[in-house]
């Protein structure tokens, strides 16, 4: 279905532009909403499974400081202090001090925030199998490609005009 179609509107985009942006804010939307109801029935957030995944993925030795978690993240540094105050609470994580500097928080995952990673991330991977049938890895490849040049565009980093993806 066109994004005419499914938003209703009456007459044709007039800006391609604008249609490929409005594409992909809605996708965005649902996504997150997907995210949202998804996570539910593990007992943790969107944001929460991000921070389990970049402790068992990203890390060095299970453990990562708020400043890094924030940036991988993209979120500011009271947001994550908040997030790891509410999955510290839960038992998902803990603080440790850094042997370094005293200063710096590090987050570890704990053995409860492991067994949570374990039984969501499997479900995880499996509904993304589900959700993205039926494309190939070319055009994987291909949607990634255009969103990192979008990104890079907003970022200062990227050319106008016709370069290809």
């Amino acid at each position: 279905m066109s994004l005419q179609e499914e938003l209703g509107f009456k007459r044709p985009f007039q800006n391609q532009g604008h249609e490929v942006l409005l594409n992909i804010v809605l996708t965005g939307s649902l996504l997150n909403k997907e995210g949202t109801k998804f996570f539910r029935p593990f007992g943790i957030t969107e944001a929460q499974f991000n921070v389990l995944m970049l402790l068992q993925y990203q890390s060095d030795q299970g453990r990562i400081n708020q400043t890094s978690l924030g940036k991988m993240m993209l979120v500011n540094r009271s947001n994550v202090t908040g997030l790891v105050d509410r999955m510290e609470k839960a038992g998902l994580v803990r603080r440790i001090d850094d042997p370094e500097d005293r200063r710096v928080n590090m987050v570890e995952m704990t053995a409860q925030g492991a067994k949570v990673l374990e039984t969501a991330g499997k479900a995880y991977y499996a509904r993304i199998e589900q959700l993205m049938r039926g494309m190939t890895a070319e055009e994987y490849r291909l949607l990634s490609k255009m969103l990192e040049r979008i990104r890079a565009l907003l970022n200062g980093r990227g050319k106008q005009g016709g370069e290809s993806a």
